[in-house]
């Protein structure tokens, strides 16, 4: 299903593929999906007959992975319960332990099949036993995990990546955590970690993602996942137990990313914290934080320099639950910290070196100024407050999936522009997070825009239909026109201004500047209609004033969409840069003297930094 192997088969060896193999026969196989009388035996000849590379063998959870090809030479994953050894148990002991390992490995294959028809999830091919012991045929999923991508990804020696290229492993990753919630009443990985976390290379090759900026995502190892009930049966007394009560010594997440509901099994109400999405937020955002600082929240933080910081590992604390109960994470330190190497940095960041050279070159400042790393690490601030929101330890306090997720797009989106208006001291645009909010804004601005659509097509064809055919007389200097007026030429001088204005409002890089924009093609488009209208003589008074009154209220109704997408952007207020931190000019391309240790006060709604040189 999913290891980062890709690179160990035996087709990159040179050897006969077939060669070493293990004969896995798996009876009783069960498809995964409903199948007609026509198709089963084609499909049950695919997945029947294995044979297994056991070099390439896994552990995940309950369960060992195993590459294995069918007779078409097709490689899937087939993954066998670990059942448990009966040296230190009785034979009923031991009977009852391998049914209840068997019940679980059972449920974990139910909540991955229905989840492995959306992308993002292996998909899943069927059930079976092989030698009498449960197993899994699944998807092999070539790629690596991020685990291993991290250090390939690294741009210094701390193992932190660019903040960007984590802000958008970070949106991927959230993504498909919404996804989850497409089926059924929801579902809960609880052990998600860069070991469970896989980006696929059978598609687009790693390089090219990373250029892009897209990332092909995979969760795998579903061994903790569980299906959500309605909250009327977690709530309730009644019923069956808990997925979490019955396999609870079977299903552990990883301690460095779990939150603390996942780390005790000692406090009230624990089955209805064990079922909820918050979960995953959690181990979400610790994976996303390891990105940013190169370790985990709770491990050993890496200083400035890159050396390795004294925090003690959270696997070697008596108790991981009253550490993330009882303390907050240190905040996250980046790879733009003070002290950085920015020269080097930005050879390893080359859509950040883009950004960062067009706007050195525009405020004449040197490529590896402090001004330039302090305004990155201003912007970057914005993608550690979304993840430090994530990690609290309480679960109503962190936010949905669906929210984190549009937090971080907005960060991606905006980083360019953000970095600008950071040098120049102007307000950020903001990553809010507060998703109700932004959705009845959004829905606000969506109802306000088709209104004013439909009042402005309903604007054109009336003017139109009422000019259609109307005597006019138009007079441009020596030149002299007259005639019926056509219908559609009409239309067309009072649709073209606003046409013209919404594209070019469109087309540009941020909504204000959409704004201005939108405003400027609005006008130059309307100021030549406006002319000619004065030059002509109606037959008609009416139609005259209803012309004129047609071009100012289409002028006026482009005028408010275009103010009400720069509105939309600036709802949120937005943390700006103080004098201090602004970005000086420099003469001859030398960089100015600064002194740094005083405190830099980011908003009132911001984490307060200290700089230090």
């Amino acid at each position: 299903m999913m290891t980062d192997l890709a690179s160990t088969t035996p087709q990159s060896l040179g050897r006969d593929p077939m060669v070493g193999l293990r004969l896995a026969r798996v009876d009783g196989f069960e498809p995964a999906i409903a199948l007609g009388q026509d198709e089963l035996p084609a499909y049950l000849r695919r997945f029947t007959i294995l044979f297994a590379d056991d070099a390439t063998m896994r552990r995940g959870g309950i369960g060992r992975v195993t590459r294995a090809v069918n007779a078409q030479g097709e490689a899937v994953a087939l993954k066998q319960l670990i059942l448990p050894t009966c040296d230190e148990f009785d034979d009923a002991a031991h009977e009852a332990l391998v049914a209840k390992f068997k019940a679980a490995f059972r449920e974990e294959y139910e909540c991955h099949r229905a989840l492995s028809g959306l992308k993002g999830f292996p998909r899943l091919y069927g059930w079976g036993e092989v030698d009498g012991v449960p197993a899994i045929v699944m998807e092999w999923v070539e790629g690596e995990t991020l685990a291993r991508l991290r250090s390939r990804f690294a741009v210094d020696d701390a193992g932190r990546l660019s903040p960007l290229v984590a802000a958008r492993l970070g949106r991927d990753l959230f993504d498909l955590l919404c996804r989850m919630s497409l089926v059924g009443e929801g579902f809960v990985h609880r052990d998600i970690s860069p070991a469970n976390i896989m980006v696929r290379t059978a598609r687009l090759p790693l390089d090219r993602q990373l250029a892009e900026g897209t990332f092909d995502l995979c969760l795998i190892d579903f061994g903790s996942s569980l299906a959500l009930e309605p909250a009327s049966a977690v709530a309730g007394t009644g019923g069956k137990a808990s997925f979490t009560e019955r396999y609870a010594t079977l299903r552990r997440a990883t301690v460095a990313y779990a939150p603390p509901e996942m780390l005790t099994d000692d406090i009230p109400d624990l089955r209805a914290l064990r079922m909820s999405p918050a979960i995953d937020v959690y181990a979400a955002a610790s994976t996303v934080y390891e990105l940013i600082a190169g370790a985990a929240p709770y491990e050993a933080a890496p200083s400035t320099s890159g050396t390795s910081g004294s925090r003690k590992k959270t696997r070697d604390i008596a108790s991981p639950y009253r550490l993330k109960m009882d303390t907050l994470p240190d905040y996250p330190i980046g790879a733009h910290a003070p002290g950085c190497d920015l020269t080097q940095l930005l050879r390893r960041e080359p859509d950040v070196a883009l950004v960062a050279a067009e706007q050195a070159q525009q405020l004449g400042l040197e490529p590896d100024s402090e001004e330039l790393r302090d305004a990155l690490a201003f912007v970057d601030a914005q993608l550690f407050d979304v993840v430090m929101a994530c990690l609290s330890s309480h679960q109503k306090d962190r936010p949905e999936p669906a929210a984190v997720e549009a937090a971080l797009s907005a960060f991606c989106d905006h980083y360019a522009q953000n970095v600008g208006r950071s040098l120049r001291g102007e307000p950020l645009t903001p990553c809010p997070m507060d998703a109700s909010g932004r959705a009845v804004r959004r829905a606000l601005m969506v109802g306000a825009t088709v209104v004013c659509g439909v009042v402005w097509a309903v604007v054109v064809v009336s003017a139109a239909l009422l000019a259609s055919g109307a005597r006019v007389t138009a007079t441009l200097g020596s030149l002299v026109w007259s005639g019926s007026l056509p219908g559609i030429i009409a239309a067309l001088a009072l649709a073209l201004p606003g046409i013209a204005g919404v594209a070019a409002g469109a087309l540009a890089r941020d909504r204000r500047s959409g704004f201005l924009q939108g405003v400027l093609a609005l006008s130059a488009c309307e100021v030549p209609v406006l002319v000619v209208a004065a030059c002509s003589v109606f037959s008609q008074r009416a139609v005259m004033g209803g012309l004129v009154a047609a071009l100012v209220a289409t002028y006026t109704l482009t005028w408010f969409l275009l103010a009400m997408g720069f509105a939309f952007e600036l709802s949120v207020s937005a943390p700006r840069r103080t004098k201090a931190q602004m970005a000086t000019p420099l003469a001859g391309g030398a960089a100015a003297a600064r002194t740094f240790g005083g405190p830099v006060e980011v908003s009132s709604d911001s984490i307060s930094t200290t700089k230090e040189a």
